[in-house]
């Protein structure tokens, strides 16, 4: 079995490199997606899919907070999508929001520390 105590931080670090949890497992060593799948799981109790998704909305997160002056377009490219839309799609599916509006709350969370 391959390390996985890595796979979260060699996620981070191909964030824009790896579009899925196949290429993912392909990145960690393994010839077969459904054996990453199954190594995952025993490891950290949940599936990667799941974890990839989360991985993916901390960086985008951070990203925007870092620089909310970036355009969604180079956003989009930065983190591995085709373009603006892919982004918007996938931010929407899973925060319920558009980029525009969660760099909005970012700024506003922001502020209220700052």
């Amino acid at each position: 079995m391959n390390n996985l105590k890595y796979s979260k931080s060699l996620l981070r670090e191909n964030i824009a490199l790896i579009h899925s949890v196949a290429e993912w497992a392909q990145k960690m060593g393994y010839q077969e997606r459904e054996k990453f799948s199954l190594h995952f799981r025993e490891v950290f109790g949940q599936r990667p899919k799941e974890v990839f998704i989360e991985v993916k909305l901390e960086e985008i997160t951070r990203y925007l907070r870092d620089y909310p002056s970036e355009k969604n377009y180079c956003v989009a490219l930065e983190f591995g999508f085709k373009d603006e839309k892919e982004l918007y799609k996938f931010i929407k599916r899973h925060l319920k929001c558009t980029p525009t509006e969660l760099r909005k709350r970012l700024m506003v969370k922001a502020n209220a520390k700052g």
